[in-house]
């Protein structure tokens, strides 16, 4: 049985990507984690391997991975710095040389691309990551791909991951119920048919799976995971399937057309990342291997919106 060994598994995509390791069966899971606690002990009367450690302590590390094992690292530490993130990444690669693993498929971030005039993004665009954030992960990425020849790599780079329990497109669906309606029709003309860059985490979990199971060598190639092949991806669109599930009404009068170029500048001066209103990431280099999604943009935000309704609203409605 071969072992996959995860860490950041206790994240959102963490928490998925075990859950549908599970149900497909036939792998040895293992996890890293800094404390074992509830969450984690019911996913060792599952099954799982639950070691306590820390990727900032080298010696704790001992007896997480195996020979020949898979390796998923999602772990970013957002609190930490580059500094940190970039010692924990040389520990988790000492130890990957170390163990003669077979793989490392590694979970970073469209982020990395920063500002790009091209409104299609592809693994051979030119990175100009402008925030921290997308600095450190780019950085990470080039430590990474320089291990190839020790052991087989590969970097997945998915886009905004949403789905159930995630963060993005929860304060878009609390501003349609909470918030004024003249606000929310403003920003519904400024965003207009901006791109959202959104992906659900299905087709993300799938991504990795599908990395898990490829017998070739990848060969430190990137990939790009989007939900971009859709052209319902951008802001109206999203914004009209949650008020309908949310049972919000839509506008009045007609969305109003108000010029990229203004967005763009308005989020060069927020200092926003992508600034590029237009900007779509092709999936077309995973999609060419024959990775298969495993739900459609319109389905997942669909099920989404029926989520938030059924569940969020919900537990704030018993608070009141």
């Amino acid at each position: 049985m071969h072992t996959i060994a995860i860490t950041g598994a206790t994240g959102f995509i963490g928490k998925h990507l075990v859950a549908e390791l599970l149900r497909l069966g036939g792998f040895r899971i293992k996890l890293l984690t800094r404390a074992k606690n509830s969450g984690t002990n019911s996913l060792i009367e599952s099954g799982v391997v639950v070691v306590e450690g820390d990727l900032l302590n080298l010696e704790s590390l001992n007896g997480f991975l195996e020979r020949d094992c898979t390796v998923i690292n999602l772990v970013y530490l957002h609190d930490a710095g580059e500094q940190k993130n970039m010692e924990a990444t040389n520990n988790l690669l000492h130890m990957c040389k170390s163990a003669s693993v077979k793989r490392l498929i590694h979970c970073s971030t469209a982020a990395v691309v920063g500002r790009t005039p091209d409104n299609l993004v592809t693994e051979n665009t030119v990175c100009q990551p402008v925030t921290e954030y997308g600095i450190t992960k780019l950085k990470i990425e080039t430590m990474i791909l320089d291990t190839k020849d020790s052991f087989d790599t590969t970097i997945l780079r998915p886009t905004a991951v949403f789905g159930i329990d995630g963060e993005p497109l929860k304060k878009l669906a609390r501003d349609l119920i909470t918030k004024r309606r003249l606000a929310n029709y403003a920003k519904s003309c400024l965003f207009g048919k901006r791109r959202t860059n959104l992906v659900n985490i299905a087709n993300v979990v799938a991504a990795i799976v599908f990395l898990i199971k490829r017998n070739e060598n990848l060969r430190g190639e990137t990939f790009i995971i989007s939900d971009d092949d859709s052209e319902n991806n951008n802001f109206v669109y999203t914004e009209r399937l949650l008020m309908k599930a949310l049972n919000v009404p839509d506008y009045r009068f007609p969305r109003l057309f108000v010029p990229p170029f203004f967005l763009t500048f308005l989020l060069a001066c927020l200092g926003r990342n992508n600034i590029n209103p237009m900007c779509n990431y092709s999936s077309n280099k995973l999609l060419g291997l024959g990775y298969q999604k495993a739900c459609s943009f319109e389905s997942s935000i669909t099920e989404y919106a029926n989520w938030y309704q059924s569940t969020i609203m919900m537990r704030q409605t018993s608070v009141l």
